[in-house]
């Protein structure tokens, strides 16, 4: 079969339903290729119409199926296409669009893609290129007792457990003691959304996590974004929503603004860079966990090779001051994006969630969320009838993200919007 594409024109792969990354990657090259899932055509809407001007769309059920994956990459093969760029930006994409790579000869290391979700091999290479990082034990199968016992015997407790390639919190769990292990690895319901059952278990690191989201052309961050969780997704569900006595918003994280912290800027770079040079990350955008211990020290948590979710990827693009698919489109294909013109000095969002689990009641809608001063963006994904369990810290209601004008300002304006916006729920049943 003889190739029908223009020469000169960068031939990119789209993994997933994004309108704005698709748009975005259309303006700079005909040539672009779009895997859907099943879960896109079902549930995202998508374009059609925008559709017709890619090059080629291709319907799957499954990222995760290798028959699948492997019939695209044929096709593409066949059609003489000279894949340049594979984008996938969300997390159960990965493992597809990894496998693409793979087979359409873009990477040399068939594990690379696999050490950016399974959250195991993943520390293995950051500890080995000199990353601080817990200390971690695999835990295949918790339903032996050796290896139970080995969790027991090598770690300092309290511990986490997780999914091996789970995200979002979801089916993570802390363990206090030896002794709560066999009965909270007995009660951890699998998630759905994920294949494998076999789970990694670390130490748990006190401290402030922070998320570092950036976009890569080889070593260079063409922009890089330092933000402050106002809890640790661990104890997210510790506490009540709500301003408490310290005046914290129970969930949420804003920009640590580069001149305000430009020592810390400096070191998470620093270890951002290693950890790219050890997992072979060499572009697009990233999603870094990363814990400062009370004494200073940087630990690496985890890392995703995509956009973040929830309420992150609306405050970035206030941050480059345009919407961040345009960003990392230009920046992928390119290697340059238009100027950063943050559209406020301090930014930062919330999730509004309700104080407990139960059948939603109340909840405003986005226009009385942007109704309030100082709110720039607002989505709600929830409605009064729905039901909230509480079940992990990734259980999303509704996102408003925030701007002002000094640092004082932005923290007032965060215990204001979550004590004027509140989600009402009464006890399920």
């Amino acid at each position: 079969m003889s190739s029908s594409l223009a020469p000169g024109h960068p031939q990119v792969v789209v993994c997933k339903w994004s309108a704005e990354l698709v748009r975005s990657m259309l303006d700079i090259t005909p040539h672009v290729f779009v895997v859907l899932d099943e879960f896109d055509t079902a549930y995202m809407n998508p374009d059609w119409e925008l559709l017709s001007r890619a090059e080629r769309v291709y319907r799957i059920s499954d990222f995760d199926s290798n028959e699948e994956i492997s019939a695209v990459a044929a096709d593409l093969i066949l059609r003489r296409a000279s894949i340049d760029h594979i984008v996938s930006f969300t997390e159960f994409s990965q493992f597809g669009a990894g496998y693409l790579e793979v087979l359409l000869g873009l990477t040399k290391d068939p594990m690379r893609h696999v050490a950016f979700r399974d959250k195991r091999l993943m520390k293995d290479r950051v500890r080995l290129a000199g990353v601080p990082t817990a200390n971690w034990i695999t835990l295949a199968d918790p339903s032996r007792e050796d290896d139970v016992a080995a969790v027991r015997e090598t770690l300092s407790f309290p511990i986490v457990v997780k999914p091996v390639a789970g995200s979002g919190a979801i089916g993570t769990v802390k363990v206090e003691t030896p002794d709560d292990l066999l009965p909270t690895l007995r009660g951890i319901e699998p998630d759905p959304h994920l294949k494998s059952d076999q789970l990694t278990a670390e130490e748990f690191i006190p401290g402030r996590e922070y998320h570092v989201d950036a976009l890569w052309s080889g070593d260079t961050p063409l922009y890089l974004i330092v933000s402050a969780y106002y809890r640790p997704r661990m104890s997210v569900l510790d506490t009540e929503p709500g301003a408490d006595a310290d005046a914290t918003p129970p969930d949420g994280s804003y920009v640590v603004n580069a001149e305000d912290a430009p020592a810390l800027y400096s070191r998470v770079t620093d270890l951002h860079r290693k950890v790219n040079r050890a997992l072979g990350i060499t572009g697009g955008a990233t999603h870094l966990e990363v814990f400062e211990r009370p004494d200073g020290e940087l630990v690496f948590s985890e890392i995703a090779t995509r956009m973040a979710g929830a309420w992150i990827g609306a405050v970035i693009s206030e941050c480059l001051g345009y919407e961040i698919h345009e960003a990392i489109a230009r920046g992928v294909v390119t290697g340059k994006i238009p100027e950063v013109r943050p559209s406020r000095p301090y930014l930062g969002g919330l999730h509004l969630r309700p104080k407990g689990p139960g059948r939603i009641t109340a909840i405003p809608d986005e226009e009385e969320m942007l109704a309030v001063d100082g709110v720039l963006r607002a989505q709600r994904l929830r409605s009064a009838g729905d039901s909230v369990d509480h079940a992990h810290p990734s259980e999303w209601c509704a996102f408003v993200v925030l701007g002002a004008d000094t640092r004082e300002e932005y923290e007032a304006l965060a215990r204001r919007v979550c004590d004027e916006l509140r989600i009402e729920v009464e006890p399920a049943g």
